[in-house]
């Protein structure tokens, strides 16, 4: 799923992998209301396009962050 978002589109589409996710693939599972809007405000954290600037965090701590583009 995550492959044909990001390879048929132009722009990746944060709106729809944040839905999919956190609707569907995720959060069918996820009976609680509340739990739900936990679910969808962590996701907010990822699916955004602020994640591809090298110096985002996903913690205002700086310990976690996602890794440079490049080889392992």
């Amino acid at each position: 799923m995550l492959r044909i978002f990001l390879d048929e589109q132009e722009d990746i589409p944060w709106d729809a992998l944040t839905y999919v996710t956190g609707h569907i693939n995720y959060g069918g599972r996820v009976t609680d209301d509340w739990d739900r809007v936990c679910l969808l405000a962590i996701l907010k954290q990822y699916c955004s396009e602020e994640i591809l600037d090298d110096k985002y965090t996903f913690s205002q701590s700086g310990i976690y962050f996602a890794p440079k583009t490049g080889g392992l």
